[in-house]
């Protein structure tokens, strides 16, 4: 489910059937323990699929166990023997939490982070392999986010909060064939973001701070009553208005081919 642009610029929970997604304020963030380091920690939950979880279970090898009983740790190892002897095929029809579920420190992280962003109140059912939804101060559940449905949660959380998660989904190939290549595109896109390094310039904190300086009327006092998506909007639309600003002193001081400038630019669609 793609959300429409006004959707994700809005500063209104978003209602869906089960629940309703919210889109945290720079407040709300600054509120949570640990600040951004908390918030971003939250986004790495919902970008957790199997194969990171099994690649962070084997780097850190036993040291991952500490704090688990002997019996969860030696469920998780007989899960994942399961999992890995499964034909390809097989695999792609299993869901992330089908997996996760039998951690029970990756689903309380995954409970808190799924809880900041839903106005509901949630809780993991073993008996029902589901985060059972409830109605704040109620104790009777309006339903559940099953292994199927959490994945379509988690999308529209992550595009309200400006991340993209780019895997193509396996489960929508045709053919066995058509499932192959797209495993293997995702393998190496995987590979690619590994060599890629994260810019400092690009992150929240930082925008925060650009934004508030540079703006004509947001400042440092009140940005924090944006959210997320919306500072990463206007930081991309101030972008977006610099440079017309460039083009249109240039023109007017050098002239181009047409001595012509495109007046309507600064307001051109900056989501495709």
């Amino acid at each position: 489910m793609n959300l429409d642009y006004s959707i994700l610029i809005s500063p209104s929970a978003l209602k869906l059937n089960l629940c309703s997604v919210r889109s945290p304020t720079l407040r709300e963030i600054d509120s949570l323990p640990n600040k951004f380091s908390t918030y971003n920690m939250y986004l790495s939950m919902l970008l957790l699929d199997i194969d990171s979880y099994y690649k962070n279970l084997e780097e850190l090898g036993d040291n991952y166990f500490a704090g688990y009983p002997e019996s969860e740790k030696q469920l998780i190892l007989k899960i994942r023997d399961e999992y890995e002897q499964m034909p390809e095929q097989d695999k792609v029809h299993i869901q992330a939490l089908d997996i996760l579920s039998f951690d029970s420190q990756i689903i309380e992280q995954l409970n808190q982070a799924l809880s900041f962003f839903l106005c509901e109140t949630l809780s993991f059912s073993q008996e029902n392999h589901a985060f059972m939804v409830y109605e704040k101060e109620t104790d009777t559940p309006i339903g559940a986010i099953t292994p199927q449905l959490l994945p379509e949660i988690e999308s529209i959380i992550l595009q309200l909060n400006a991340v993209s998660k780019d895997a193509m989904d396996t489960s929508n190939a045709k053919n066995k064939a058509a499932a192959k290549i797209i495993e293997k595109l995702n393998k190496r896109k995987k590979g690619n973001e590994k060599k890629a390094k994260s810019d400092p310039k690009l992150e929240l904190p930082n925008i925060i701070s650009a934004v508030a300086a540079y703006h004509n009327s947001i400042n440092i006092l009140n940005i924090w009553d944006l959210t997320v998506y919306q500072v990463y909007d206007l930081f991309a639309r101030m972008q977006q208005n610099t440079i017309f600003d460039v083009l249109k002193m240039s023109v007017a001081a050098w002239g181009n081919k047409d001595n012509k400038v495109d007046f309507t630019q600064w307001f051109n669609c900056i989501k495709q």
